[in-house]
């Protein structure tokens, strides 16, 4: 199956999330996916896509978390390839009971934490930032659990399940949320 292209993912996360800070944590999560792909030799298209979908849903199921991803596959189901529906699926695995299996499941749920933990380190930067972060400092708030409670640092660490040390993974999404740091606000 031929996915939709990336606009037309944009346009549909636009017509469905309305809250833009979703909407720009969907693009970073999105960014991080392409260079995860690129450096794995994967199919960058499809873990971009998602990335940028994964949450779609969100804004419907935040009272109901068990629904969260399933919804979100099922309003992308005509649109994408099984492979990307899994992964949307599983990155709630949690709730959903969709185990990850494959790399791009362990790739989203990953990608989905760390830009989390990226975004808080940039805004308690003097200027809220992207550009004032470094790889030490993401690494430094990784092992600091009162920082960002809310972030589950072993969803960050399944990138070994890629075959991915954590200081590199950290540097690849770093990097990638810097390239669009201007749509993400940072």
């Amino acid at each position: 199956m031929e996915s939709i292209t990336r606009k037309e993912a944009i346009d549909k996360v636009k017509q469905n999330v309305s809250d833009d800070k979703l909407r720009k944590h969907m693009y970073a999560v999105s960014d991080i996916m392409k260079e995860l792909a690129k450096e794995l030799d994967k199919d960058v298209k499809n873990w971009s896509l998602s990335g940028l979908l994964h949450d779609i849903d969100y804004e419907e199921t935040q009272d109901d978390f068990k629904l969260h991803g399933k919804i979100s596959a099922e309003m992308v189901s005509e649109e994408v390839s099984g492979e990307i529906l899994d992964a949307i699926r599983s990155h709630n695995y949690e709730n959903t009971g969709f185990k990850p299996e494959k790399e791009m499941d362990y790739g989203l749920i990953a990608s989905d934490a760390l830009s989390g933990l990226i975004v808080a380190t940039a805004l308690v930067m003097p200027n809220s930032s992207l550009e004032e972060v470094r790889v030490e400092s993401v690494m430094k708030k990784i092992d600091d659990s009162s920082f960002a409670k809310s972030i589950d640092r072993d969803r960050i660490k399944m990138c070994e399940e890629l075959g991915l040390e954590l200081e590199k993974f950290v540097e690849l999404g770093l990097e990638a949320m810097k390239k669009d740091s201007e749509r993400l606000g940072l």
